[in-house]
């Protein structure tokens, strides 16, 4: 398992069209949290698929107890995984616009963060999307101030992560349509912001094949400022791991039978 805030950084093959990125999966689940099939499947699959990074991610809370048999669980699957690098990360929202996030106090074996944006971050904390969407249709909320609390929110998520970790934004933007938004209107200056964030603290931003997001002009954008892209699949099944259609598209790389991306 890796660490460090500030290394190499999350998906370090690179984010160019030579395949390299396809080949690490940022973003995955198990059985541990919401997904269907059990860590050692997950594994399986991405070894099977040709990977030669997995991160884990599996979903917690702030009082999430099972985190020290997780992480345990992820240390022992990555001894025994051969070529296959496997990385002990959690995902975790994004609760207000100061950058708050809900994980546990106690991060021991941790060594990366997915950080994701599953509920609108306001300044008085988390709101669902529907109540945005309300918010903006009753005039008690502007789209502008919306936008502006989502990336003074992500902004401050990115250096809130506690040291010794790396860390990614996931699925950047997926709230915005639930929200009545329109990623269009996030604008350069807003994608400036947060790219200056991700290099500022060597963070990268996934392009997400579960929620095809962001958008192909958005990663462009964050590209040309500087940031690093990477690929995650947002599996829930084994069979998802590594498995790039929209993520390819973007991204570039394809493999031969137009799904799955090797080394």
């Amino acid at each position: 398992m890796t660490g460090g805030r500030g290394g190499s950084g999350p998906g370090a093959g690179g984010s160019g069209p030579d395949g390299a990125v396809l080949s690490a999966d940022l973003h995955t689940h198990t059985s541990f949290s919401d997904g269907r099939d059990s860590l050692r499947e997950v594994v399986r699959a991405a070894a099977d698929g040709g990977l030669h990074t997995l991160y884990v991610t599996d979903h917690v809370r702030r009082d999430t107890g099972w985190l020290p048999s997780y992480t345990a669980a992820v240390r022992e699957a990555a001894g025994r995984a051969g070529r296959l690098t496997v990385v002990c990360g959690v995902e975790t929202k994004i609760l207000d616009t100061s950058g708050r996030l809900d994980v546990p106090d106690d991060l021991t074996g941790v060594a990366h963060l997915a950080i994701a944006d599953h509920r609108f971050p306001l300044p008085d904390g988390p709101a669902r999307p529907g109540e945005v969407a309300g918010l903006i249709a009753d005039g008690r909320l502007t789209p502008d101030a919306a936008l502006d609390a989502l990336t003074d929110a992500t902004t401050a998520a990115l250096r809130s992560v506690p040291a010794g970790r790396t860390a990614h934004l996931a699925h950047l933007f997926s709230v915005l349509p639930k929200s009545g938004l329109d990623e269009k209107a996030v604008g350069r200056a807003r994608l400036t912001r947060i790219a200056a964030a991700c290099r500022a603290t060597g963070s990268a931003v996934e392009v997400n094949e579960k929620w095809r997001c962001p958008r192909p002009e958005t990663v462009r954008t964050l590209r040309g400022l500087g940031v690093r892209m990477v690929a995650g699949s947002d599996a829930h099944t084994a069979a998802a791991v590594g498995a790039w259609a929209y993520v390819a598209e973007v991204l570039g790389g394809e493999g031969e039978d137009g799904h799955r991306c090797g080394p």
